[in-house]
């Protein structure tokens, strides 16, 4: 799965994210979520079939020794979604997984054997992995700074929203190719490179300036 448009309308419902919470920490059947979980079985069966048809879950026949057949549910995918709203930016993006290399493909790590241990180890990745947050909202600290910035050398009593709105995507997207852009936005090259020139003009007259009162 890697619409993330589908994930994210997949999770916005309450029901569905503890649903999915239940089921990340092992397989369950529908009577016993419904039961934990403190929902009807309808609304459990009705949110399974809907995580089921977009790729979230899967399901299987699994034998019971105090009734007949019952059927099982797991997850199906694993992801993580990022969102980004600051001042200059909106972004929303999914990080999928790497596969594990064969040597890391064990299931359970051989060298856990102790749970005080094993709780330490996890606390110590949770504090690693909470300065990584923290230095990449630094970054994004960063860009978004250097986004405003150009964004602000264009003078609104020159320059439209139209010149800003190509600004703003590419800025927040300085990877792609003008062609890419120009398919994004919906305009031709040439606009684009009248913006780039105008905006370049401007922060040539602005360096000029700046060199004179220097002097």
């Amino acid at each position: 799965m890697n619409d993330i448009d589908v994930l994210l309308s997949m999770i916005e419902n309450p029901n569905r994210r503890k649903i999915l919470t239940a089921l990340v920490k092992e397989p369950q059947y529908p009577l016993r979520l419904s039961k934990e979980l403190g929902i009807s079985q309808q609304a459990v069966m009705k949110n399974l079939n809907i995580l089921e048809k977009n790729g979230m879950v899967v399901s299987y026949q699994e034998s019971s020794l105090i009734g007949p057949m019952r059927t099982v549910y797991e997850p199906s995918s694993e992801f993580t979604i990022v969102i980004d709203m600051r001042n200059s930016m909106f972004s929303t993006r999914m990080i999928e997984l790497e596969a594990e290399t064969e040597q890391g493909s064990d299931e359970f790590p051989q060298e856990v054997v102790d749970l005080k241990e094993t709780r330490k180890r996890i606390s110590n990745i949770d504090k690693r992995i909470e300065e990584l947050d923290k230095e990449r909202s630094k970054n994004i600290r960063e860009k978004e700074k250097l986004i405003a910035s150009v964004i602000s050398e264009l003078d609104d009593t020159r320059y439209g929203y139209d010149h800003r709105k190509i600004l703003y995507e590419m800025m927040n997207e300085p990877d792609r190719s003008l062609d890419e852009l120009s398919e994004i936005l919906h305009v031709n090259e040439d606009t684009i490179n009248h913006v780039i020139e105008d905006v370049g003009y401007i922060m040539e007259e602005k360096r000029r300036g700046g060199k004179k009162n220097d002097q």
